[in-house]
């Protein structure tokens, strides 16, 4: 066998027993190692990180930033324990790190935390930038990112081996290339996602959502260039980016409300799990956790909700084909929420996603299911929206628009 062949069966063989569900998003994730390895691993590699510091006496050396830092972090503890209450077991921990020409921050795997002094001092940041900053870094390790970026290393060293043997300058190609085709790729991926959980996890904390895309603007206006800053070295503060973090502005206010309307109810330690992050100090007993834990806030269900639920694709049939079984599972076995999301992340303008629209809005008991079942029935008039046509069907056995227009005397007045 040669070894290009031997490293494609290495791949195939680790794609097919690596694939697990994202805790936070349910995007398929690679992952070779478990949480709670990599978790472990993480707490050694912060030991080592911190040791150098603390010798020199650079570790949480300023005391009033320190509490500052910590009183924010607290808050988005609370928080990340609602959206996975098992990570109430990790031990939470958080330190300032006196080095005021680093530009960065960072949360391991297992909720093991530090922030630099150079990005408070270095941007002025304010209390809702360092909590978008620590919510992000929070994002990662919620949605177990590490494991996945451990996991691409060592799928990549072991196709490095395979590839290119004992040569050292094919091995340092192909890790190269390794590089480019497996981490950026992911990297871009879990820093979308980062951003996505951390807006959240800071609104529901208290947090001004603004302040997200204010910080990378204040970060790339301070640094002059994209690549001068640490952070933005890891972290790129593309234009793109800048724009998604302001469409989701609107979506978490109503959160930030909420939490600034009952301020009493954010917690001023971490929360659920109660750990005092000051090193040698005696974990409290933890309270349980609510079984019902939070579930990312997706805009697109929230205007299905509202009766606003968009449809703009007309050439999304084969993705529609793709999952059609699935969405008769879902409607069959009424879970509306789940039928709706994967309806509306289709997009696909026909017919059928308006009637099962209509079918998850009337089993949430939303008012608004009569005006998807009439957008049905009025596209199942014209064969270029009706589900069924010559070449194929994808009504999945829901005669339209018969169906739609009984749900509609079924729901009239």
């Amino acid at each position: 066998m040669t070894r290009a062949r031997g490293a494609a069966v290495v791949l195939a063989g680790a794609l097919l027993v690596a694939c697990s569900s994202n805790p936070m998003t349910g995007r398929s994730q690679f992952s070779l190692l478990p949480e709670n390895t990599v978790i472990a691993r993480s707490a050694s590699a912060y030991k080592a990180e911190l040791a150098p510091y603390a010798k020199k006496n650079r570790l949480n050396a300023h005391a009033a930033m320190v509490e500052r830092v910590r009183g924010i972090t607290n808050r988005l503890v609370a928080q990340a324990v609602r959206y996975r209450p098992d990570t109430a077991n990790w031990a939470w921990e958080v330190n300032v790190i006196d080095d005021p020409k680093t530009i960065n921050a960072f949360c391991m795997p297992g909720g093991k935390m530090a922030i630099y002094s150079g990005l408070i001092e270095k941007i002025q940041a304010t209390d809702d930038e360092i909590a978008q900053v620590m919510a992000h870094e929070i994002g990662h390790a919620l949605a177990n990112h590490g494991s996945e970026k451990m996991s691409v290393g060592l799928l990549s060293d072991v196709l490095v081996a395979a590839v290119a043997g004992n040569n050292p300058g094919t091995r340092q190609s192909a890790d190269i290339a390794s590089l480019l085709l497996w981490q950026l790729p992911n990297s871009r991926g879990a820093e979308t996602e980062a951003d996505r959980i951390g807006i959240e996890l800071a609104a529901r904390a208290g947090f001004d959502p603004a302040a997200a895309p204010s910080l990378w603007r204040k970060m790339m206006k301070a640094s002059g260039e994209k690549g001068r800053f640490d952070l933005l070295s890891t972290h790129p503060a593309s234009d793109s980016r800048m724009e998604t973090l302001n469409e989701l502005v609107p979506h978490m206010r109503p959160l930030y409300a909420e939490a600034a309307a009952h301020p009493a109810s954010l917690p001023t330690r971490l929360a659920a799990n109660v750990r005092d992050v000051t090193p040698g100090a005696e974990a409290e007993a933890a309270p349980a956790p609510d079984p019902r834990p939070l579930s990312l806030l997706n805009p697109a269900v929230q205007a299905f909700k509202r009766g606003d639920a968009l449809l703009p694709c007309e050439d999304c049939g084969m993705a529609f084909f793709r999952r059609k079984d699935k969405l008769r599972a879902y409607h069959e076995g009424r879970a509306w929420e789940i039928l709706a999301r994967d309806v509306l992340e289709v997009g696909y303008a026909q017919d059928i996603s308006w009637y099962y629209l209509g079918a998850a809005a009337e089993g949430l008991g939303l008012p608004v299911a009569s005006e998807y079942y009439r957008r049905a029935a009025e596209l199942a008039r014209f064969k270029e929206t009706h589900c069924k046509s010559l070449l194929a069907d994808l009504c999945n056995g829901i005669d339209l628009p018969r169906q739609a227009e009984q749900a509609l005397a079924r729901l009239a007045p």
